[in-house]
């Protein structure tokens, strides 16, 4: 595979000869922006009311057993306010510019929206896993989301930093149907509303089917093993047993490749930005 330098050479160089890139993004590439769900620190300032209750990052509050609705959303109300106040970042824009005018997808496992926030087309972007601006319910009472911006609005005012509590309990997000409890539209259990998704699903086969025997770049970028069905043994497979396609995988902690791949064993926004510089 060489030094590093070549493989951030020969990246490059696959990149600038392929027809066609297909992206599959992880939770690496969120945390390459900043919204790293591992930072203790991060963590503290932004919810310390939570640590009473023994968390200390947001990886931890996957599942966690809200006692109440009212600490449920003053937790939620302030991660979901930081995720949505988020705009371009230089690792989004870098593989942006990598992409350049080429036909692309995006497949991401990340439910932040940071692609489309970055400029990349809405059209050309799949994410399975949900989007944690849509709410549902969690019964679910009926096929149907909403937006869930105006009701994190209406709850941040009234949440107390000491307890993580909406003090308004008006406030509440509930569904407008049932009134009975509501989540983001994420793939948590066998609640989770997929119908958002259909239309994308269908874009991105009937777009694999396009570019295949075409010289496709496939680049997976921090997609470990929490979820790898989702990314990171598909990006796998279509690197590797596609005709005329080329695997680059970006991963700081799960590097290895298959033979004939291309891997950057660093953070996606050091990788991107050498790659970038590269290609110049």
């Amino acid at each position: 595979m060489g030094t590093a330098l070549n493989t951030v050479e020969m990246a490059a160089e696959t990149l600038k000869d392929a027809d066609a890139v297909l992206i599959g993004a992880g939770a690496g590439m969120s945390a390459a922006a900043g919204l790293d769900y591992t930072d203790e620190v991060a963590f503290a300032n932004r919810f310390p009311g939570m640590l009473q209750y023994g968390a200390r990052n947001q990886y931890q509050m996957m599942g966690f057993p809200f006692k109440d609705e009212a600490l449920k959303w003053g937790y939620l109300s302030v991660a979901l306010d930081h995720v949505y106040r988020a705009r371009q970042t230089k690792a989004y824009q870098d593989l942006l510019k990598l992409v350049g005018d080429k036909d692309y997808f995006v497949i991401t496992s990340n439910v932040d929206r940071y692609f489309y926030k970055n400029g990349f087309d809405p059209t050309r972007i799949y994410t399975p896993q949900g989007d944690y601006e849509l709410f549902q319910c969690l019964t679910p009472c009926a096929d149907q989301t909403w937006d869930g911006v105006p009701l994190v609005d209406a709850m941040l005012p009234s949440v107390n930093r000491q307890t993580q509590k909406v003090e308004d309990k008006s406030s509440l997000a509930v569904c407008p149907n049932c009134g009975g409890p509501v989540f983001m539209n994420v793939r948590g259990g066998g609640w989770f509303i997929e119908t958002p998704y259909f239309s994308q699903s269908k874009t991105f086969a009937n777009w694999l089917q396009s570019v295949n025997g075409l010289r496709l770049a496939v680049i997976e970028i921090g997609a470990g093993f929490n979820t790898p069905s989702v990314i990171r043994w598909p990006m796998e497979r279509i690197g590797t047993h596609f005709q005329n396609a080329r695997f680059l995988r970006i991963n700081r902690d799960y590097p290895e490749a298959p033979a004939g791949s291309l891997s950057l064993p660093t953070n996606a926004d050091v990788a991107l930005s050498d790659i970038l510089a590269a290609s110049s």
